[in-house]
C-alpha cells in the first residue's frame, strides 16, 4: 500500500516512508523534483530527509543521473525479511554441496543496478582461499555471476544496465562493452561464465545462472586460485555447479 501524508502518524517519519514507496515504484529512479511531486511537499522539507537517506545508504544519490534510487542497507533489510520466502536455507544447502565436491568457496549474488550484490558465501575450507563478504558489491561486468545474469537478457538489457564507463579492477577485466557481449554470447552457449581474474589478481571464477519461477535470476559462482585452476578441476566444478542449478530450479517454484 502505498504511504502518503493523508495517513495519521509523525510526518518526517511518513515522508521517510513515501520516498522509499516512491523508489520501490521506480526502479531507474527518481530525481528530487519528482520526489516531491510524487510526494507532494516542497524540496526544502524533503532534501534533509533525503540526504540522510542517502549518508546511511538507505538510498542512493547518482550524481551523474541526480537521480535517487533504493539503497544498500534498504536492499539487504528487504533480503534479511525474505530469506524464507526467497530459499535463501536451501541455496545455502546446495552451496555447501558444491563446496563439499569442489573444496573451494562458492558464492551467491544478484544484479543490483548495474553491480552484483553479494547475498551469501560457504568457504572452502582450504588454508588459501577467497576471502569476500556478504553485502559487497562488485561490477557485474568482470564479475562471473554479474556475466552470468546479464547473460539472460537481451545484448541492449546487458548494456543498459552496466555502469559506464566500464570500472576495470585489474588490467584483466573487459576493456569495452562490445567484448563483454562477445563473452556473454559464449555464456550463452556454454551455460558458464568465467572471470579470468578480471576482479582480482590471481582468483579465477564459474558462475551458472539460477532462475526462479517469478521470473527472478540470481548466479551461484565458485572462486578459486588461479594455479589450482587446472582442466579436471574446472570439470568437477562446472558438474558441481550444474548440479546444484538444476536443484535449485526445480526447488525454487
Amino acid at each position: 500500500m502505498a504511504i502518503s501524508e493523508e495517513t495519521v502518524g509523525h510526518r518526517a517519519t511518513l515522508r521517510v516512508l513515501a520516498i522509499l514507496d516512491a523508489l520501490a515504484a521506480n526502479q531507474k529512479g527518481l530525481t528530487m523534483a519528482e520526489i516531491c511531486r510524487e510526494l507532494g511537499a516542497p524540496k526544502s522539507s524533503l532534501f534533509p530527509i533525503l540526504h540522510t537517506m542517502a549518508d546511511t545508504e538507505y538510498i542512493a544519490y547518482d550524481e551523474d543521473t541526480m537521480r535517487y534510487s533504493i539503497g544498500l542497507r534498504t536492499y539487504l533489510l528487504s533480503k534479511a525479511f525474505d530469506r524464507g520466502a526467497m530459499g535463501l536455507p536451501l541455496i545455502e544447502g546446495e552451496m555447501r554441496r558444491v563446496v563439499g565436491t569442489c573444496n573451494e568457496t562458492c558464492q551467491a549474488g544478484t544484479l543490483d543496478h548495474g553491480r552484483v550484490l553479494y547475498i551469501a558465501r560457504v568457504d572452502s575450507p582450504q588454508r588459501i582461499r577467497l576471502s569476500s563478504e556478504i553485502g559487497k558489491t562488485l561490477p557485474a561486468h568482470c564479475t562471473a555471476i554479474g556475466k552470468a545474469i546479464l547473460s539472460q537478457l537481451s545484448d541492449a538489457e546487458a548494456i543498459d544496465s552496466l555502469v559506464l564507463p566500464l570500472e576495470r579492477p585489474t588490467e584483466h577485466a573487459v576493456k569495452t562493452p562490445e567484448e563483454l557481449l562477445g563473452q556473454l554470447a559464449e555464456t550463452r552457449t556454454t551455460g558458464f561464465a568465467h572471470d579470468r581474474q578480471e576482479v582480482l589478481e590471481g582468483v579465477e571464477c564459474l558462475a551458472v545462472p539460477i532462475h526462479r519461477s517469478n521470473g527472478h535470476c540470481f548466479g551461484v559462482s565458485v572462486s578459486v586460485p588461479a594455479y589450482r585452476l587446472d582442466a579436471a578441476k574446472k570439470d568437477l566444478i562446472k558438474q558441481a555447479l550444474t548440479d546444484a542449478r538444476d536443484r535449485l530450479e526445480a526447488a525454487l517454484i
